[in-house]
């Protein structure tokens, strides 16, 4: 088992640059704890063997690493653009649009009646539109406003112009756009993702809770219905409607490329606090996303700005930081995931995070805190909790205790599914356990194999009596390792 030198998670996107046996590993070797399997590219044979590459190097080097089903969602696009001359004046599959100018933007099943507007594969817009809107393409750097509306034409002035090509993406921050939460390549590709055992999904552009429940749903008819998912928060919708995403989602995901595209981008560095302080107050994992080390795509090392991000993100709380573009397709995927790692080895012996109430009136709740209090005035050197579905160590890693939690569990699953959480480390034990006396002996004998304590070092041990009851944990004992 490597060693952790760092509580926050780092997850990383395979991509072209990062799918080989060799980087994969050496990915895991630098930190990256989960990988993000990105649906909007790829065929499934390359997602395929990505996943089969992933779980051999976790296996050869006894480490586990989450995989991330990361969804396409309901994006609209700019559909192929026509390749002709004089239209706005450019290139194949691609056109100027000139600052004052106006253009049409029309759905692209009306394209050929319209040669000179712009294709999106929206079919409602003209119905929806309103006068004096934004309308955002390409990430922002784009931007439009609609001055005309003759269906199924809306006519628009180009406030910020550049070149645009095919596909690209578009936004209309002021619409509730009507698409499903889950479209028929989401639904194709979880089909595929639960066959290939994903351990978390990631649902895109999520509105409301209901987005979430018609996940689940799915999820549930299909025989996964413990598959966690995480809510991508993107949109102005799920801001207004964070508490019950929160409420009823297993994550989040502060996904600052769209949200800051939706919304001011001044607004977002205070609704990523906003984010993962709701998160933590509820004891889920949150992952911060998009653009951390950007200039990493071509550069061995980050701006400073970049590793300020980077560390703001870990004091405010977050379970986990993510690379994108970096290690999907960046010249330098190893050293960015290294260069993460760095950052939070050097921010965490620094950090005191707040610690909140309890959300549920439990035993195991009751438990979980009472273990900070005991952090604080033992010196301990780690917390063993015995879970088989994960929610012991969850609960205690959302006290944010100043040492680790190793998380012993019977449960593959489970085993790769908590390396998303911060601070935990799984462990898988196979021996069987039957009684508390087993359970210590076993965590004990454990630990030292892995050199994680050895004797005179004192452990806190967290499960339930009987054992393996499912959140059944009733009992705290502190623990100190004997010569032997």
């Amino acid at each position: 088992m490597l060693p952790l030198s760092h509580r926050t998670k780092i997850v990383a996107t395979l991509g072209p640059a990062s799918s080989s046996p060799e980087i994969i590993r050496q990915l895991i070797e630098a930190g990256m704890t989960v990988a993000r399997l990105n649906f909007s590219h790829g065929s499934y044979e390359d997602h395929a063997t990505t996943i089969q590459r992933i779980r051999e190097a976790s296996e050869a080097l006894d480490c586990p690493v989450t995989l991330l089903q990361d969804l396409q969602g309901p994006k609209v696009r700019v559909a192929q653009l026509p390749d002709r001359a004089g239209f706005q004046g450019q290139s194949a599959g691609a056109i100027s649009l000139i600052q004052e100018a106006p253009i049409d933007l029309v759905p692209q099943d009306r394209a050929d009646d319209c040669p000179n507007a712009i294709p999106i594969d929206y079919p409602f817009l003209a119905e929806e539109a309103e006068l004096g809107m934004r309308i955002l393409l390409d990430d922002g750097q784009l931007e439009l406003e609609a001055i005309a509306i003759a269906p199924p034409v809306v006519t628009c002035k180009v406030i910020r112009g550049g070149l645009l090509k095919s596909r690209k993406g578009v936004n209309f921050p002021s619409l509730n756009l009507r698409l499903p939460s889950l479209t028929e390549k989401d639904r194709q590709d979880l089909e595929f993702g639960i066959v290939q055992g994903v351990d978390w999904v990631a649902l895109s552009f999520v509105r409301t809770a209901e987005d979430i429940r018609t996940l689940k749903t799915f999820l549930r008819d299909r025989g996964a219905p413990n598959l966690p998912v995480i809510a991508k928060i993107e949109k102005p919708q799920a801001i207004a409607h964070l508490d019950d995403l929160v409420r009823e989602c297993d994550g989040l995901m502060v996904a600052r490329g769209d949200l800051g595209v939706e919304m001011k981008p001044e607004k977002v560095p205070l609704l990523q606090k906003k984010i993962i302080r709701a998160c933590n107050q509820a004891g889920i994992p949150v992952i911060t996303a998009t653009q951390m080390l950007e200039s990493m795509i071509e550069n061995s090392r980050p701006t400073r700005a970049e590793a300020s991000d980077v560390a703001n993100a870990i004091a405010d709380g977050t379970d986990a930081v993510m690379l994108s573009g970096e290690s999907a397709v960046g010249k330098h995927p190893v050293a960015a995931v290294a260069m993460m790692a760095r950052i939070a080895s050097a921010m965490e012996p620094e950090l005191e995070f707040v610690n909140f109430p309890p959300t549920e009136f439990s035993e195991t709740n009751a438990l979980s805190e009472a273990l900070n209090v005991i952090d604080k005035i033992i010196n301990l050197c780690c917390i063993a909790a015995f879970t088989t579905t994960g929610y012991t160590a969850k609960l205690a890693a959302a006290e944010r205790p100043g040492v680790p939690v190793v998380a012993f569990t019977p449960e593959p699953l489970t085993y790769h599914r908590l390396n998303l959480i911060w601070g935990v480390i799984p462990l898988l034990i196979e021996e069987p356990v039957t009684s508390v006396e087993s359970l210590v002996t076993a965590v004990e004998n454990i630990l030292r194999q892995r050199q994680i304590a050895r004797s005179g070092d004192k452990i806190l041990i967290l499960g339930g009596s009987p054992i393996q009851q499912v959140r059944g944990t009733n009992f705290l004992k502190i623990h100190t390792l004997r010569d032997r």
